[in-house]
This record gives C-alpha cells, structure tokens and sequence, in this order.
C-alpha cells in the first residue's frame, strides 16, 4: 500500500451508490504491482506447462492464492476493507477471486467465449428477470495500466439502477474504465459492463467479488484450502474466507451462523 496514502471513503461510498462505480487512485504499490504481475504471469505458465484449459484472448486462473499464498494481501486490504463494511457490514465475504489477463496469447488455441466478453452483469437475475442492486460489489485491482489499446474494461454508469439484464451483444453508449497500475476499482456488481478487445498486450488484474455472508461462496473455500491451513491465517482473512459463518451442522452445534472466532 502507498505510504501516507489518504482516501475520502464517503465520497467512494457515494459514487458506488449514485453512479455505481468508483476509482481509488495509487492504492497498491508498484513494487507490489510488479511483484504480482510476475507471479500472476508465473501461474499462467504453469497452466499452460499442465495443458489446463486457458483462452487465448482472456487468460483467467480462479482463486490464485490457492496456488500462492502470497495473494492474500490482494484479496484482503484494510482501505478497501473500510468501505466494503460500510457498503455491506463487517462480516462481509469473498464470493469469488480470478486473475485476469485480456490479453491475445499465440501459444494458446481455445477461443471459446469467456469471461467478459459480451454484456453482463455480476448479479443473478431474480426469477430470470429482475435484479437487484447494492449488496455485492467487485473490486479491481489494476496491476498493469487500463488503457484503450490493452482491453479495458467498459462500464454503463447508473446500470445497477436498472433492474434488467443488458443484451449481450448490443452495442451500448458506455465509458471506459481507464487507470494507472496500483488503482483499484470498486463497483456495485449489477453494474453493466465487459471486457474490452484483447490486444498483444498484457492487462493483468484482479477481479474479486464480495457480498454479505449469507451467499454462499463460488467454491467450497475450507476444502479448497484445507481447514488446517484456513484455521492458521490471520483472522480477518478467515472471516472473508466464510470460516467464521459456515453453517453449523444442526442448532445442538451452534444456533448462530455467524460466530466472532
């Protein structure tokens, strides 16, 4: 994290619920954005050494501090930890975490659509139809620049207002998000947006979604990591890995889903 770095997070808190989205300048360092990019770029090689299935125009490793642990840091910060509670509550949780890399890889040939390539959004629709707002939000973390010519991501501001769904292919009057390595984005996930046209550029970043603790997770978290291991992180680590709100096996274990421990 920046030293001396200050941050308005009222002003964060009102533009992620008036327009949906909002940018916090130079949060991580560019010692800590060079060292992630290295290790990201080392994990998508050990994907391709062990053939698993990687686009060739959007390479994604989900939960990536599975494989290094070093990407805690990443998934839990105490900026960022400050307005996720305000826009959710304390026990707030990690719903899912991937490594993104919109970026066109000649040594790949899978071109199969993937993740955020067309129109959507990161909240389910309600009985197929409605969605609702305001309860998870992605955070983004930039690690190389977001530009025009490296598939940034595009963005309609005030979506998440709308309680429909956008048309995957359509072409939408929308704005792009841009930004300098070590930004972070944070944006109500009902937000409409997608992926930009990859180029022969990298543009690593993670993307990470958190809700209250009553939504399960995207992944089973205490098998992924083992118990063993999850009991030994530090405690606020713990908490967004849903270990302290599992659901007790009947009321004779625990009559409380959440718990302080």
């Amino acid at each position: 994290m920046v030293k001396n770095f200050k941050m308005n997070i009222k002003k964060h808190i009102n533009n992620i619920q008036n327009n949906g989205i909002s940018i916090i300048p130079n949060l991580i360092t560019q010692k800590d954005c060079k060292s992630f990019k290295k290790k990201s770029i080392q994990l998508i090689n050990n994907y391709k050494k062990l053939k698993k299935p990687l686009s060739a125009h959007n390479q994604v490793i989900n939960s990536p501090f599975r494989y290094n642990k070093d990407f805690y840091k990443l998934i839990y910060n105490k900026k960022i930890d400050k307005i996720l509670k305000k826009l959710i509550d304390k026990d707030y949780v990690l719903l899912n975490s991937n490594i993104l890399n919109r970026s066109i890889d000649k040594e790949l040939n899978l071109n199969k659509k993937t993740l955020g390539d067309t129109w959507h959004t990161d909240t389910p629709a309600v009985g197929g139809k409605k969605k609702l707002n305001g309860f998870r939000f992605l955070v983004i973390i930039m690690l190389d620049n977001f530009t025009e010519s490296n598939g940034c991501t595009y963005y309609i501001p005030k979506s998440h207002l709308n309680k429909k769904t956008p048309i995957r292919n359509k072409n939408y009057k929308c704005k792009k998000l841009l930004g300098k390595s070590g930004d972070v984005a944070i944006f109500d996930s009902s937000l409409w947006h997608k992926g930009g046209s990859a180029a022969y550029k990298n543009r690593l970043s993670l993307f990470s979604l958190y809700g209250p603790w009553w939504i399960k997770p995207y992944f089973n978290y205490e098998k992924m990591i083992g118990i063993k291991k999850l009991k030994k992180l530090k405690p606020n680590l713990r908490k967004i890995l849903h270990y302290n709100s599992t659901p007790p096996r009947c009321i004779e274990d625990r009559q409380n889903t959440v718990t302080d421990y």
